[in-house]
This record gives structure tokens, sequence and C-alpha cells, in this order.
């Protein structure tokens, strides 16, 4: 379902899920105010960057110090995924807290995290891309997904619940939200990416809409995201969809699309709620 998001200014600015929110879920998708980073990053940027520019690491450690204090953890507590587009969901306990800030970064690719570890703080990044977050309402158990077009064609998402489920978790106890990213109003690819979509599963045609120019489609990501939850059992009034596009949501979102490789990076956090275990 889509609902609106709540913004929040406790110093950084933020959107939580409502649904999330009423489980008790500490939990938020950065926007871009509110943190040190300055020039193309400002502000609250959570990557040094990928472009010719670079932020400085002092810049994204007080960034992602500033967002962690908000869910009551220092940044020693967050584990950050390693984002390579891979299909790669990663298990997460205290030995993984710090990773790529006060520890060294997965040697690998990790563009998913899942925990039953409490307070340990997992997060990924985004602009475009899709972030997802999602909680085992009985035990606790949470999981963070970075999706871009790879990821979302390749299932991470559904890699994610898999991993929950083979915690013990039960499909109608889970809930997922869904933050900005590009959308279908704005997100366009090539016939030979809806091609590659169609081919793996015909009824994936139904994300795609043709754009104006010949050859060239828009692709609603969450709708895909959507399709492999349901699928996997997690009813749609338990998917939180904030329905904000980054390319077209103004001001408050970074967006690969629209800046290039020189811009920030949004992040999305999540923990496990207090008491479970």
């Amino acid at each position: 379902m889509t609902e609106a998001f709540v913004r929040h200014d406790a110093g950084v600015q933020y959107l939580t899920s409502p649904l999330l929110a009423s489980y008790g879920i500490p939990h938020l998708f950065s926007l871009r105010g509110g943190g040190v980073s300055d020039g193309v990053f400002a502000s609250l940027n959570f990557a040094q960057g990928g472009g010719t520019l670079r932020d400085t690491a002092e810049n994204v450690f007080e960034n992602h110090a500033r967002a962690a204090a908000v869910l009551g953890l220092p940044p020693s507590r967050v584990c950050r995924s390693y984002q390579t587009h891979s299909l790669t969901v990663r298990r997460a306990d205290d030995a993984d807290a710090g990773r790529g800030l006060t520890a060294p970064p997965f040697a690998e690719g990790v563009d998913g995290l899942y925990t039953q570890t409490p307070a340990l703080l997992l997060s990924v990044r985004y602009a475009d891309c899709v972030p997802v977050l999602l909680c085992d309402t009985k035990s606790g158990a949470v999981a963070a997904v970075h999706s871009g077009w790879r990821g979302t064609l390749g299932g991470i998402t559904a890699n994610a619940v898999r991993a929950l489920l083979g915690c013990g978790a039960d499909a109608r106890d889970l809930v997922a939200a869904i933050g900005p990213c590009a959308r279908r109003c704005c997100y366009e690819v090539s016939d030979e990416l809806y091609g590659t979509f169609v081919q793996k599963d015909p009824s994936l045609s139904a994300a795609f809409t043709p754009a104006g120019a010949a050859g060239k489609y828009f692709l609603d990501l969450p709708a895909v995201i959507c399709a492999d939850l349901r699928r996997l059992g997690v009813a749609d009034e338990r998917i939180s969809d904030c329905g904000v596009c980054t390319i077209c949501g103004g001001g408050d979102y970074f967006s690969h699309r629209v800046m290039g490789g020189n811009r920030g990076t949004m992040a999305a956090f999540i923990r496990m709620p207090e008491g479970k275990r």
C-alpha cells in the first residue's frame, strides 16, 4: 500500500513509515538536510562519492553519527552494506558492528543485511535505487536492502525475505517499507532492459510503460519488488511504500539521474525493536 511517510527534523531530516512505526520499529530514510557535508554533498551525505569530487571520511562519519543518534546508537554500532549491485544478503552480528566506519568494510559485495542482534543498526544507501526495510514483528529480526534494477531483476528483496524465513519468521508476520527511489513517472530505461526483464518473467511487462521516445520505457521498480513480497506471502497491507520519486521529488533528495556522479547519497537505517531478542 502507498502511504505518506512522516517527515521529521531532529537536527537531521528524515522520513519514517507509519506502518513500521506502529510496530515500534526504529528506522529512518534520510533526506538531504542536517549534516555537515558541503558543496555537491550538502549536507547529510553518507558516502564519499563515486565521481571526480570526494567528500571527506570525517564528514561521512559525522553524518552517520548524527543519524545513528536519532535511533539511540553510536556510529560504532552501524553495519553498512558494501554495494556492488549484488544479490547477496548477509547475516550481521556483533562482529560486524562498525563495518565501513570504525571497522573494515565487507570484503565482497553485500547489498542486503539481516540481523537478530539487538542494538545493531543496519544501513543501506540510495540515490535512485530502492531502499527496502523489513522486520519480523514477532521476533524483531530486521533486514535492509539496496535494490537497483539488477537487484530488482535478480530478486534481492526476496532473498532477504527468505533469509528472515530461515530464521524462523512467518511471512504473515513480516512488514516492509519502501523508501524514496526512481519511479515509473521518471525512470526511463531502454527496450533492451525491458526485454531482459520480460525474458525472465513475461508478467514483468506490467511494470513498464512506453515512454515518448522510441525504444524507451518507464520502469516501476517498486512494483516488481512488491510482487516479489506478495509472492512470498507478505500481505499488501503489510507493505508500506512512500510513493516518492527521487528524480522529480525536489531538493530533499539526491538523485543520480539528476545530478550524475558528483552528488551526495542518502541512507536508510533499521534496528530491532526494544525488548526483542
